[in-house]
């Protein structure tokens, strides 16, 4: 009989820690039987996942109807639906829950009776501690992560950071994210038709810098408009490439036009969400990121495996990955400091030659195989 597993997020798609969840149920399930459960119900999961991987949600989609009657009925639905959905899980007999968040949905995963429960934590709690009000307190957050057999997180740095803010709950244990370089390497290779300056000759094409992630104010998007407008402002020939998607909610969207409004900044260029990143990085100099604070960044590895030098902001994970600017330039979390190390390059152009075979010989501690079986020890302990 295979090991019944239950994956838990609250969304199916979105970002990095998404992705995780995917690319664990593409090793998996064929060996294991794997049911993924979003707090929201989110229909595309069967265009993308495999076909023998079940799919649950926490709770039924709104419905907003003028007829009363209908309201009324569809809100007894979610009542219900909310009351028996524990009853269901247990029922299923799941031998092992992989909570994939931590904050609001760790603190959910707890009314599931399943036997082994593991919970991931990705937030640099030093720099972004957000999830005291899902447990009330920093006591309360501890006694729930104990409640686990055990918290992985995603770099040395969230691990400290737990500790020192909340501290350390007993369980605690480092688990590197697999990153799929076959996959990476093969998607990369699609050709960009959509970005203008490709079609220059070589020689004109400018220095280009390439940012992904989506429009959320983790990203520091502002400070990488502030850090271009003073290179312009100098006389530098350069662009920059983010590609990211809009999110719904909160309102770094208006903050990025209102930005790029009032700089009037033409060398950085905001292309959108788009399905394979992969093949903007490939097309990159430097991939830059501007992020305020990160877990360990998937993407900044993935940059690793395609030879791109990175110039990265001091978020977690980064030194684990760069050393101390040893493989790739550590940037502090500024926009001044943005600039000074974009022009820095684009001073010294040695210095990409310098920093792609740095981060070529860097890139064989990001392993594929060997990280999913890490993880794969805590489901068959």
């Amino acid at each position: 009989m295979k090991k019944k597993i239950l994956m838990m997020n609250d969304l199916v798609f979105g970002g990095g820690v998404e992705k995780l969840m995917y690319d664990l149920v593409m090793a998996w399930h064929g060996k294991y039987d794997i049911t993924v459960m979003s707090y929201k119900y989110d229909d595309r999961f069967y265009d993308v996942y495999p076909k023998d991987v079940k799919y649950l949600s926490e709770s039924v989609p709104k419905e907003y109807k003028n007829n009363i009657f209908v309201h009324a009925l569809s809100s007894l639905n979610r009542r219900y639906y909310g009351a028996t959905i524990v009853r269901r899980i247990e029922k299923m007999g799941f031998d092992v829950m992989l909570c994939m968040k931590d904050g609001g949905t760790m603190w959910s995963a707890l009314k599931y009776k399943i036997p082994v429960k593991y919970a991931w934590n990705h937030t640099d709690y030093n720099n972004h501690y957000y999830t005291m009000s899902a447990f009330g307190s920093a006591q309360g957050e501890v006694e729930a992560m104990q409640q686990y057999k055990g918290i992985v997180c995603v770099s040395q740095d969230i691990k400290k950071g737990i500790c020192d803010v909340i501290g350390d709950p007993g369980n605690l244990i480092v688990k590197y994210n697999p990153i799929n370089v076959e996959n990476v390497i093969e998607m990369a290779k699609e050709p960009v038709v959509d970005i203008d300056s490709l079609d220059l000759p070589k020689e004109e094409q400018p220095v280009r810098f390439v940012s992904v992630g989506r429009l959320n104010e983790q990203k520091g998007y502002t400070l990488l408009i502030e850090a271009c407008k003073a290179l312009e402002d100098e006389g530098y020939k350069f662009e920059v490439i983010v590609v990211g998607a809009h999110e719904k909610w909160g309102e770094e969207t208006r903050r990025i036009n209102d930005a790029l409004a009032r700089t009037k900044v033409s060398s950085i260029k905001f292309i959108g969400g788009r399905s394979n990143s992969y093949k903007y990085m490939a097309i990159a100099d430097w991939f830059i990121s501007s992020s305020l604070y990160e877990g360990y960044s998937l993407v900044s590895q993935e940059a690793a495996v395609l030879d791109i030098p990175m110039l990265l902001t001091d978020c977690s994970g980064v030194r684990e990955l760069l050393g101390d600017s040893e493989y790739g330039i550590v940037m502090p979390i500024n926009a001044i400091a943005i600039y000074k190390a974009m022009k820095r390059v684009l001073d010294n152009p040695e210095l990409h030659e310098y920093y792609k075979n740095k981060i070529i010989e860097r890139k064989s501690i990001i392993t594929y195989q060997e990280r999913i079986k890490e993880i794969e020890k805590l489901i068959e302990e």
